[in-house]
């Protein structure tokens, strides 16, 4: 709103001086005119563009509360250079909470907003307008009476860790406690407790992953399936695509990380804050991106887990070679052509549970993340053109009834939902 502010201050000068400022010879007026033009594309272009934006009301009957675990573990980090280095993760606990006279938490914790602007090449002071933004999550209150089933959140690479408020906000009010992952080094950034932020690693990024190699590999890979003349074409460059492609051994590091989340529940359950609020018999995991395709990842590495939802993740490793072994969703946005669609032969021989394949129509990659919200222009927040709010309500009930079924023993009819959100195609793989 700066650019704004002062328009109107040199709007208001030139009123008190009489137009002073446009008078003089052509030259100065018109370096003058195109100023005043410059400041007032920049004034309509910011706050359209990076609104005060409001987070959806949550429906649930509980109140949201959150707070933060450190996680030290005995893995090697292998991110770093560093030998010695241990893995250590930052998780956010967001639950159902009695609230007395708490104070809502800030959008974004400085973690996450400093590295998504050092991601841009920005100040740090950017995001500061996001202090107006009401969430609503309480900070630090006292967890509601009840133990509650657990859900592990796994975020996009390179993505604020955090950033899913719209739809984590929503899960937590219906009884869930939500333990959202921060992927050192993989995320944007993470703030851990004595000040420190480690922001994503962009030298092991530069070693493994935006290489020559990995960069060839995919524009090989696009081409070949593009190019398949037949089924067994497209299986056989899937199969490929999804054994060698990087993602397929980030996926196997955060599956770890999962299983490191689960390894401490029962120890959180009777020496934390959550002492006695916890459903160990009762674990899901969801993740978006390369998030969702850990979690299916997870669910073949780790038999804790009771179901998963992958949102908008492709599914690299060798699930092609097996099947998901417990309930399962997939919730995909609209890909388009040329997109490649290889979930279709990764999750090819199904499940030996519940298993839900479903697409929201017109959405985009980012539509299962706030960046909608932050970012007001379709062409360039990746989520297609459906109404936010309308992706959020029709992902949250699908994820929801869900779970319901698979981890509190509900009996939702989860192929009934298309009835009600004209934007959902779901359906019960047998």
């Amino acid at each position: 709103m700066i650019p704004i502010y002062i328009l109107l201050l040199v709007f208001t000068i030139c009123s008190y001086k009489n137009l002073l400022l446009l008078k003089g010879k052509w030259f100065l007026k018109t370096i003058k005119i195109i100023g005043i033009f410059f400041l007032l594309i920049i004034g309509f272009i910011l706050p359209s563009t990076l609104p005060i934006f409001k987070l959806p009301k949550t429906t649930g009957s509980y109140k949201v509360g959150s707070q933060y675990m450190h996680l030290k573990t005995d893995r090697e980090e292998t991110i770093t250079e560093n030998k010695d280095d241990k893995r250590e993760l930052m998780i956010k606990v967001w639950y159902p909470a009695n609230i007395k006279n708490e104070e809502k938490e800030p959008y974004l914790n400085d973690g996450d907003r400093f590295s998504f602007a050092a991601k841009y090449g920005l100040p740090n002071s950017t995001f500061n307008y996001l202090n107006a933004i009401e969430t609503n999550t309480y900070l630090n209150p006292k967890v509601a009476e009840n133990k509650f089933p657990i859900l592990i959140f796994s975020h996009g690479s390179y993505s604020k860790a955090s950033g899913y408020y719209a739809i984590i906000e929503e899960i937590v009010s219906h009884g869930y406690i939500v333990l959202n992952i921060n992927h050192t080094y993989e995320s944007t950034g993470t703030l851990f407790p004595d000040g420190r932020i480690k922001l994503y690693n962009k030298t092991y990024d530069n070693k493994y992953i935006s290489t020559q190699e990995m960069a060839e590999l995919a524009w090989k890979m696009q081409q070949d399936y593009t190019n398949a003349k037949n089924e067994e074409e497209r299986l056989i460059t899937s199969d490929f695509a999804l054994k060698n492609y990087i993602a397929a051994d980030i996926s196997k590091r955060w599956s770890k990380d999962i299983s490191s989340v689960i390894d401490v529940v029962e120890n959180w359950n009777n020496n934390s804050f959550l002492a006695n609020h916890l459903d160990i018999t009762k674990i899901g995991v969801f993740g978006h991106s390369q998030g969702g395709t850990s979690v299916a990842q997870s669910i073949l590495d780790d038999k804790r887990v009771s179901a998963g939802a992958n949102l908008d993740g492709v599914q690299w490793g060798n699930m092609i070679d097996t099947l998901v072994t417990k309930p399962f969703l997939v919730i995909s946005s609209d890909w388009k052509h040329p997109h490649p669609n290889y979930n279709k032969y990764a999750y090819r021989n199904g499940g030996t549970d519940i298993f839900y394949e479903a697409k929201i129509k017109n959405s985009g990659h980012a539509s299962f993340m706030d960046i909608p919200l932050l970012i007001n222009i379709p062409q360039l927040n990746e989520s297609g053109s459906i109404n936010p709010k309308e992706a959020y309500q029709t992902i949250n009930e699908t994820l929801v009834s869900f779970f319901d079924n698979h981890l509190k023993n509900k009996q939702n009819d989860l192929l009934k939902l298309k009835e009600k959100h004209p934007s959902l195609e779901i359906d019960l793989r047998q």
